[in-house]
């Protein structure tokens, strides 16, 4: 996480770890909701090359 962009960081923290709405992170941010799927959808994908070149792939 914090390796994340800080914008993408709290937008991904705000939806997944505080279960916030969409809309409310939205309002919230001051982002329309595609700009929003669009962060987590880089969040999720930094996440996952982070495991996996962390955790999952060293064997």
């Amino acid at each position: 996480m914090d390796r994340l962009p800080a914008r993408i960081g709290r937008v991904f923290m705000m939806r997944e770890w505080l279960d916030q709405d969409m809309d409310d992170i939205c309002k919230e941010l001051g982002i329309t909701s595609n700009n929003c799927s669009v962060m987590l959808y880089r969040a999720r994908m930094q996440l996952r090359e982070c495991l996996g070149g962390n955790w999952f792939e060293k064997h």
